[in-house]
C-alpha cells in the first residue's frame, strides 16, 4: 500500500514538473524574437539620435504599431515587460516598432526634458522613420500608448495624417486626478485609515497648488518638502511641464478609430472613471471606437491575481519568475486577443477604404 502511494506521488510530482517545464518553455519563447524579422531602426528628433528595433512578423504584415512608453526611464522593451505583448502582436501579423527613450539605452537626450507635446513630436518622427521603410510604406499604422503614453496619443490622434488608428492602455484623462487616485490606492494598501488618507490627499492638493503657482522654484519645493524623498530637480521640471495635462481637449478633436483598455484592478489609474470618460468623449466620433475594462486586469492588463503592484519595483521575485514562465499567458484572459483583433479590424477597414478610393480614381 505504501509503495503504491509512493508511486502515485512520484508520478504526480513528475507530471507537475513536466507541466511546469512545458509552461516555462512556452513562456520563454515570448521573449525570443529570433523567428521574426528584426532590425534596428534609428531616427533623429531635434538634436537627438533615437534608437529602436523594428519587428516584422514571419508572414505578411497586416498593420504596424508604434509603442509609446509610459513614465520612467524605459528602454525599447521596458526592461522586457513589453516582450510577450510584442510576440502576440507579431503572431497576429502586426509589426511593432519601439525605441529607447531619450537618454536611455542607445538613445541620446533626456526624456525628463520632454512635455507631452514634445513626446508627441518624437513619436511623429518615429512614424516617419517607419513609413520610410519600403515594405511598410502603404501599411496601416497606429500608436499604442501605455499609461503615461495615454496623454501623448490624443495629441497624435487629433492630427488626421498622423496615423490610421490609436490605442490607449491604462490611460488617464487628467494628470492631477490620476495622481490622487494613485496616492489613495497606495495608502489603502499600506493600511492607512480613511482619515489619514483624506489628510494626505488634502496635503497633496495643496502641494500641487503651490507647484503650479507662478514663480514656484525647485529650492522652494525642497524647503516645503518635510517628509518623504523629494523629487530630483529634473523630475521636478518634468512634473511642472506636465501636471496640467488633460487629454479631453484633444480627444474631442479626434475622428480616427480609438480603443481604450483598462484593467478592472488597476492600482494606478481609476479604471471605471477613465473608461467612462473616454467613452463619453469618443463614443459618437467613430463607429470603431471602444472603451473596455478587462476583468482581472492590472494597470498593464496582466492577471491581477499574480501581478498587481503599482510599480515594477514592488514586484517580488516570485512574481517576476511567474511573468517569465507565463509569457503572454501572464495577461488577463482575452486582453491580447482584444488588442490584436481590434488593430487588425482597423487595418482591414482601412485597406477596404483605400481600395475603394483607388477604384474611384
Amino acid at each position: 500500500m505504501k509503495r503504491r502511494r509512493l508511486v502515485f506521488w512520484a508520478g504526480t510530482a513528475i507530471a507537475l514538473v513536466l507541466v511546469l517545464f512545458i509552461l516555462a518553455f512556452e513562456g520563454l519563447e515570448d521573449f525570443d524574437f529570433s523567428e521574426y524579422r528584426t532590425r534596428p531602426l534609428s531616427f533623429s528628433f531635434k538634436d537627438m539620435s533615437v534608437v529602436g528595433t523594428l519587428h516584422l512578423p514571419e508572414a505578411e504584415t497586416s498593420a504596424v504599431v508604434l509603442l509609446v512608453h509610459g513614465d520612467g526611464p524605459a528602454d525599447r522593451y521596458s526592461g522586457g515587460g513589453y516582450m510577450p505583448m510584442i510576440s502576440a502582436l507579431l503572431d497576429s501579423g502586426i509589426a511593432v516598432y519601439s525605441w529607447d527613450k531619450p537618454g536611455i539605452g542607445q538613445s541620446s537626450g533626456d526624456w525628463l526634458a520632454f512635455s507631452m507635446t514634445d513626446r508627441a513630436g518624437l513619436a511623429t518622427a518615429a512614424l516617419e522613420a517607419v513609413r520610410a521603410q519600403p515594405e511598410l510604406a502603404r501599411a496601416p499604422t497606429g500608436f499604442v500608448g501605455l499609461s503615461q503614453g495615454g496623454w501623448v496619443v490624443p495629441i497624435l490622434a487629433k492630427e488626421p495624417a498622423q496615423a490610421d488608428f490609436f490605442v490607449i492602455i491604462g490611460g488617464a484623462v487628467n494628470w492631477l486626478r490620476q495622481g490622487a487616485y494613485l496616492t489613495r490606492r497606495r495608502l489603502e494598501r499600506e493600511g492607512a485609515s480613511p482619515e489619514d488618507i483624506d489628510a494626505a490627499l488634502q496635503a497633496t492638493a495643496a502641494g500641487n497648488k503651490h507647484l503650479l503657482s507662478e514663480g514656484y522654484s525647485y529650492q522652494t519645493y525642497l524647503s516645503d518638502t518635510r517628509s518623504g524623498t523629494p523629487m530630483s530637480e529634473a523630475r521636478f521640471g518634468f512634473v511642472l511641464k506636465n501636471a496640467l495635462a488633460d487629454s479631453g481637449k484633444d480627444l474631442v478633436q479626434v475622428k480616427a478609430p480609438v480603443l481604450t483598455l483598462h484593467g478592472s484592478d488597476d492600482l494606478n489609474v481609476d479604471p471605471d472613471y477613465n473608461s467612462d470618460r473616454y467613452r463619453q468623449i469618443l463614443q459618437d466620433r467613430n463607429v470603431a471606437n471602444s472603451s473596455l475594462v478587462i476583468a482581472d486586469g492590472t494597470h498593464a492588463l496582466l492577471r491581477a491575481s499574480l501581478f498587481n503592484q503599482q510599480t515594477e519595483g514592488d514586484m517580488p521575485a516570485w512574481s517576476k519568475l511567474a511573468f517569465a514562465i507565463l509569457g503572454r499567458e501572464a495577461y488577463a484572459p482575452g486582453a491580447l486577443d482584444i488588442l490584436s483583433n481590434w488593430i487588425n479590424d482597423q487595418a482591414s477597414a482601412g485597406s477596404r477604404q483605400s481600395a475603394s478610393a483607388d477604384r474611384s480614381n
